[in-house]
């Protein structure tokens, strides 16, 4: 786990201290799950493949035609 800084203004301050002392947890695990919970709902968005033909292959290379059957294995081995 890694130390970082956020800044707050007065509402949200006084909501995450409610929200802590409501949950009996500490302040920073509230924070860490309100990020987790944002971060997994908005992930479902992302394409991880926007980056496909945006620059030049090795010479000679083959990747954009062969670019599907390189998606499909980077598909299978993250599942």
């Amino acid at each position: 786990m890694k130390k970082t800084m956020v800044y707050l203004d007065d509402d949200q301050l006084l909501l995450l201290k409610r929200t802590a002392a409501s949950t009996k947890k500490k302040m920073a695990e509230v924070i860490r799950e309100a990020l987790s919970t944002h971060l997994k709902k908005n992930s479902k968005n992302l394409d991880y493949f926007s980056f496909v033909g945006i620059a030049k292959g090795p010479r000679k290379g083959k990747t954009s035609e062969h670019v599907e059957d390189i998606i499909r294995r980077v598909l299978r081995s993250s599942s």
